[in-house]
């Protein structure tokens, strides 16, 4: 009776655990994938996620994924382990297409964009940080807060470590300048004026346009802060850009150039090629205000003229870039520019009796004062008629006096 019942248990033991048998004796080529990952080297991972099936592919990836994160600080930059990490990056599909195609449930694809920048964080190979670019955007789309944050956070990271230039960070500066905020405006700001990629300045200018035409209080803060070098090249970006529009260029034309004129001893910085690039903003920011005969900026653009000719008389700026701003500046007209350009005529004239009397006073470029005439005519402001009319007696070169008599004929009564 004894025998029988022991038996009996043992036969029991044995029904018991049959399956356990069955699991430990089952040919490895019989698991499945995900048991397969958990138990294989770090080479035999990689071939599992490069041949999973689509029913595959959220279970394993989120383990090739995590399976990398954790193990980043034991192993450092083994080679092995990145081509893991890039390995479970380009599992997952990178379009809705691709997403439909496979039957994916795209609810368990949410944490994915979280995953990814700590990998991008984590490993500094260039294979997976291109891996996590060429997806991230997507897996981050309805999330973008979250997204332009990190890149913020990484660019600023990058620039003040003075990172070694990669493809990834040319990616960077491309995405958040199609998604950033007014945050990331500054922070492709100053990439973009450090230089410290030029490789990618092409990058960095069109996401500095794409981020500034919708912020245009933040440009001019921008402005305010600047150096005139960049100051200039900065405007100079709007200005030679397709995706400005005339009115924000303007805007952007008359407040920069306020402020340049309300900070220029401090903007020219005593430097030579600091006074030039002021001068030549100067005559670029009133191109632009001229051209588009932006009304607004009429008082700008006469304290431009007065503070360019203080700059030509101490040789700063140059003739021609004098000259022109007075030819541009009637299609901006005012009684006040019509009262400044009459003034200086008048000191021409004052010189031009002088030197008739003592021959020590030098003649007054002959340029300047046919724009100074020209300019008057265009202007039509009768305040100019005494001016003219004594410019028209006075011994200039007879184009001049011609020309001061053209210009009386065209004053409004």
């Amino acid at each position: 009776m004894k025998v029988r019942s022991f038996f009996s248990i043992f036969s029991v033991f044995i029904f018991l655990s049959l399956p356990l048998f069955s699991e430990l004796s089952r040919p490895a080529e019989n698991l499945s994938s995900e048991k397969k990952f958990v138990k294989g080297s770090i080479s035999e991972k990689i071939t599992i996620l490069q041949s999973l099936k689509d029913d595959e592919i959220v279970p394993v990836g989120k383990k090739g994924l995590d399976f990398a994160i954790e193990n980043a600080s034991v192993l450092g930059d083994d080679i092995e382990l990145a081509r893991l990490a890039a390995a479970s990056v380009r599992v997952f599909p990178n379009s809705n297409e691709e997403i439909k195609s496979k039957k994916i449930d795209s609810s368990k694809l949410k944490d994915i964009a979280e995953k990814f920048m700590t990998i991008f964080r984590l490993y500094k190979n260039s294979d997976v940080r291109s891996a996590v670019m060429e997806r991230l955007e997507f897996y981050s789309a309805g999330e973008n807060t979250m997204l332009v944050a990190f890149i913020n956070d990484y660019l600023t990271y990058a620039y003040k470590t003075a990172e070694k230039s990669s493809t990834e960070l040319e990616s960077l500066i491309s995405t958040i300048g199609k998604i950033g905020n007014e945050e990331s405006l500054t922070v492709v700001y100053n990439i973009w004026a450090s230089k410290i990629w030029p490789e990618y300045k092409a990058a960095a200018d069109e996401a500095l346009v794409s981020l500034s035409k919708d912020s245009f209080s933040d440009v001019i803060k921008i402005f305010s802060i600047s150096k005139i070098g960049d100051f200039r090249d900065f405007f100079l970006l709007f200005k030679n850009s397709s995706k400005i529009s005339p009115n924000f260029l303007c805007d952007v034309a008359e407040n920069a150039l306020l402020i340049a004129i309300n900070n220029a001893e401090k903007l020219k910085e005593n430097s030579d090629s600091a006074k030039k690039d002021f001068a030549s903003f100067q005559v670029e920011a009133g191109e632009v205000l001229a051209e588009n005969k932006w009304s607004h900026s009429a008082n700008v653009m006469n304290e431009n003229i007065l503070l360019a000719k203080k700059a030509y008389e101490k040789g700063e700026m140059t003739q021609s870039d004098f000259v022109k701003l007075i030819q541009l500046s009637p299609k901006v007209p005012s009684n006040a520019l019509a009262k400044t350009l009459t003034e200086f005529l008048s000191e021409c004239n004052g010189r031009v009796e002088k030197l008739s009397a003592d021959n020590k006073s030098e003649m007054p470029a002959r340029s300047v004062v046919l724009a100074l005439i020209i300019a008057l005519g265009e202007l039509g402001d009768k305040t100019a008629f005494d001016t003219l009319l004594y410019t028209s007696y006075l011994s200039y070169p007879v184009e001049v006096t011609d020309e001061a008599k053209k210009s009386l004929a065209k004053l409004n009564w």
